[in-house]
């Protein structure tokens, strides 16, 4: 008896040290039922890029869903553990803190089932790997993320200006409307065509800006301020052919500041709402007649919305940021597209002083896609006043460029906000020796832009000839060079877009 129980002891002692010691080591178990659903949206560093190591302290990544993350991540940095959370901005993205070295190569990895959707934990991220490289000390570079990827994808832009725009200020009714026809048309006196755009992206051009005045062909007598739907549908026309070109299109209400007054708004608490129905009215239709739509669209809430040029009071500028959440607002909630659309939110009067000064406030948006939008035409004397001042180019006309460019980057680019000038541009001087002189500055102009990380849109109102507010650059119907035009043109296109590294402000020089 002795014996057997001797025997049956050694038997499980001998199975146990089979179970603990034999073969390998069982794998990782690893979650069961996650789902890789979420899809990556964009990331702040594009897969190769090479950034400036100083400046460079967040990766942030963008998705198609709300997102959190697991509390098993082990996200790394060249195989050192990183500790990710969601973005302060939206909930959409996360972000990823880092610390990095001068001149060396990095591969930061997400494993799979390191983010996962906020409501429903089931649903994962699919793994995700990015491969840069910081600079050399010394070298300089423009930070990488959202705001320098929309820089590059708007690159250099025209406006069509003077033409949906158009409306009567003398109108006896007081409703602002024009008559629009083939026999009786807009400002500019033309009907766009679609070879206008076909030329346009074989000239270089990028971004076409579509200036556009609504409130003239508004109801208003039905409450809901409804828009002509013949009208609308002329604008989407000249939208599409600009799509169907390859053109990043900007769509905004223009010169509709007849009535979106924030002087008396500021002052004037029935008006101010009825101007806020009025607005969210206006977006909420033109937001539902492109709401499919792809990224090539961007919304602009406002143009230059004054009420003094000279001045700019903190009610002005408070109402300006309410109507741009507004806009926001009523654009988001009509959902598709829309829903997570770039949206682009000027400062009062579009004023690049007035969005530098603290009280100007970006809305609040849980997509977390807003682009501020100013529009700079300094020096002024220079530019656009009458009678045009017949010389620029000393060394503090250029530093006062890059010095004010310069603080819009340090704003906004610098922050990962995307900000670009909507309008920038030179009336057409008299003389040949004035208009190399304007040739030097918009060349410059655009070259200092480019070094700020700003995207550029020139203003043309297809008005030719020489003086204040002459700005001819293509023929609105069909695109054709105007006045002399082509040179200029591909200078500019080439000063905001050229990575070559010998092309500095100080290699430009008035021929």
């Amino acid at each position: 008896m002795k014996r057997n129980i001797y025997g049956m002891l050694s038997l499980i002692l001998s199975t146990v040290a089979l179970l603990s010691c034999g073969g390998d080591e069982p794998e990782e178990v690893k979650p069961t039922g996650l789902q890789e659903t979420i899809v990556l949206r964009s990331s702040s560093l594009a897969e190769g890029s090479e950034v400036d190591a100083s400046s460079t302290k967040m990766i942030t990544l963008s998705y198609n869903t709300l997102v959190t993350i697991s509390p098993s991540a082990s996200i790394t940095l060249n195989g050192q553990v990183v500790k990710a959370s969601r973005n302060s901005v939206t909930s959409m993205a996360i972000d990823i803190p880092v610390s990095l070295e001068s001149g060396t190569a990095y591969t930061l990895t997400v494993p799979s089932g390191s983010v996962l959707a906020q409501e429903d934990a089931t649903r994962t991220a699919p793994a995700y790997t990015l491969s840069f490289t910081t600079k050399k000390s010394g070298e300089q570079a423009l930070p990488e993320g959202e705001a320098m990827a929309m820089t590059r994808k708007l690159g250099f832009g025209w406006n069509l200006g003077n033409h949906f725009d158009s409306y009567d200020a003398g109108n006896a009714a007081g409703n602002y409307r024009i008559t629009w026809s083939k026999t009786t048309p807009w400002w500019d006196g033309v009907n766009p065509t679609e070879d206008l755009y076909k030329n346009l992206a074989k000239a270089g051009v990028k971004t076409v800006r579509i200036p556009v005045t609504w409130g003239c062909y508004e109801d208003m007598n039905d409450g809901n301020y409804t828009i002509e739907p013949e009208y609308m549908a002329l604008v989407r026309q000249n939208v599409l052919w600009a799509k169907a070109a390859g053109l990043n299109v900007v769509l905004n209400t223009h010169h509709d500041e007849y009535w979106q007054d924030a002087f008396t708004a500021s002052s004037n608490a029935t008006a101010g709402e009825e101007i806020k129905a009025r607005i969210s009215a206006t977006w909420t239709q033109i937001a539902q007649a492109f709401k499919d739509e792809g990224e090539y669209l961007i919304l602009e809430a406002f143009n230059e919305l004054n009420h003094n040029w000279q001045s700019a009071t903190a009610g002005e500028i408070s109402i300006m940021n309410e109507w741009n959440q507004f806009a926001v607002n009523a654009i988001r909630a009509t959902g598709g597209q829309n829903a997570t659309r770039w949206i682009a939110v000027p400062s009062y009067q579009s004023n690049p002083g007035l969005a530098l000064r603290d009280d100007f406030k970006i809305p609040s948006d849980a997509a977390g896609r807003l682009i501020v939008a100013v529009h700079c035409y300094d020096p002024y004397d220079f530019t656009l006043r009458n009678p045009l001042s017949t010389s620029w180019g000393s060394e503090g006309d250029k530093l006062a460029i890059t010095n004010l460019l310069n603080q819009l980057k340090a704003k906004f680019i610098d922050r990962n906000i995307p900000c670009y000038l909507g309008e920038f541009g030179c009336s057409r001087h008299a003389t040949e020796a004035e208009n190399r002189m304007r040739d030097y500055y918009l060349e410059y102009f655009c070259r200092a832009a480019h070094f700020a990380g700003l995207a550029a849109c020139l203003w043309d109102n297809h008005n030719p000839g020489e003086g204040s507010e002459h700005h001819a650059y293509f023929d609105h119907e069909d695109g054709s060079w105007r006045d002399g035009s082509e040179a200029i043109v591909k200078t500019m296109i080439k000063a905001i877009t050229s990575t070559d590294e010998n092309y500095t402000l100080e290699s430009i020089v008035m021929k």
